[in-house]
């Protein structure tokens, strides 16, 4: 009986602990500058691999809404990983924006 015991709460942990990775999402939030430069990179924190582009896209409906994507590239500068996003805004300025996304590249 102990033995059935045992197998089913390992069965029930290996279930919960890969659903923990979905439950409830960090709160992201950013600092650093306008990110129209490396140096004045927009800075992702609390986000991970799976939220992180979701994170700076998010930032640029807040930014600029009504924008239109462009191409989306990664970078490494002074030892360090970013996003380089390019877009058109409402109005249609075409611009460029860096997002420096250290924190959480390659970590899911």
């Amino acid at each position: 009986m102990k033995q059935i015991v045992r197998s089913i709460c390992l069965a029930l942990l290996l279930l919960v602990i890969p659903m923990s990775a979905y439950a409830a999402p960090q709160k992201v939030s950013y600092t650093g500058g306008d990110g129209s430069s490396f140096e004045k990179a927009v800075v992702i924190h609390g986000a991970n691999e799976l939220t992180g582009v979701d994170a700076e896209y998010d930032y640029l409906a807040q930014h600029y809404p009504g924008y239109h994507r462009g191409k989306q590239s990664l970078s490494f500068h002074g030892k360090r990983h970013f996003d380089v996003l390019e877009f058109t805004t409402a109005g249609g300025k075409k611009r460029t924006i860096h997002f420096d996304i250290t924190e959480f590249f390659g970590k899911f």
